[in-house]
């Protein structure tokens, strides 16, 4: 699905408005084209949302208007505050078109769930999903709190992997030789989550996730033309039954 983010201004404002002001990186001996930069920082002990959603083509604007407008006010009296909105560039793996995923921070489960029983949500969740081709939710967690730097010039990655019962070993020995060489190219995982659980009715639970910085699409392609995935690549086909990968950039406010 093709979207333009500036048919939607309010939205990517609202979900980044708690976000620091871009930092612009110089150099000192020459003059470097602007990099935009922020942080997110995953706080230890609070509930972390990661939600990803298909808007309806031509539902932008109304979707703005009609709910974020009024649902992200409601939202933040509960405590939730916005962490990141990202724009989906391609999805690798899996069925799902996804334009857009955020990450939200709530106090806790219970606030959350408070909040999906507040009554003025209901009516504005039944909005929000007449918009909607698919929306689907998952609930994360730090074991300490992280912070990672945002840039404009990475490519941001979320995944999700369903394990298979016999063969979830596997994972390990493919990432045995693939962490060497992501690393030696810059890429890394900023922070590592647990899974807490899913909304039933938003229900996106696989057994493992991870959030990917990579340097760039180039050395993502030349992971997988390597001769190193070529030779490890079949012990992640063996210890997944189903893959998500979406890539994305981040929304920097205007």
């Amino acid at each position: 699905m093709q979207m333009k983010l500036p048919s939607f201004p309010q939205l990517a404002c609202l979900l980044v408005v708690t976000l620091s002001q871009p930092v612009i990186a110089q150099d000192t001996h020459q003059t470097q084209p602007e990099v935009r930069q922020t942080q997110i920082t995953f706080e230890q002990g609070k509930l972390i949302e990661a939600a990803f959603i298909k808007i309806t083509p031509g539902m932008e604007t109304r979707l703005d208007e009609e709910y974020f407008s009024k649902a992200m006010p409601l939202a933040m009296s509960y405590g939730m505050k916005p962490l990141g909105l990202f724009k989906v560039t391609r999805v690798e793996l899996g069925e799902d078109d996804a334009g857009l995923w955020g990450f939200f921070e709530w106090p806790s489960l219970e606030a959350k769930e408070r909040f999906d029983a507040d009554p003025q949500f209901v009516k504005l969740r039944a909005i929000r999903d007449s918009m909607l081709d698919s929306v689907k939710m998952i609930y994360l967690s730090v074991a300490e709190t992280t912070t990672t730097t945002i840039r404009e010039d990475r490519l941001y990655e979320f995944f999700g992997g369903w394990i298979n019962r016999h063969n979830g070993a596997h994972l390990q020995q493919y990432f045995e030789i693939a962490g060497p060489w992501l690393a030696n190219h810059g890429v890394v995982f900023p922070v590592r989550f647990n899974i807490v659980g899913s909304p039933e009715e938003y229900h996106f639970l696989p057994d493992t996730v991870g959030f990917v910085e990579w340097p760039n699409r180039s050395v993502k392609q030349a992971w997988f033309d390597s001769d190193q995935f070529k030779a490890v690549g079949y012990h992640r086909a063996l210890a997944a039954d189903r893959l998500y990968a979406v890539e994305s950039k981040f929304v920097f406010k205007q």
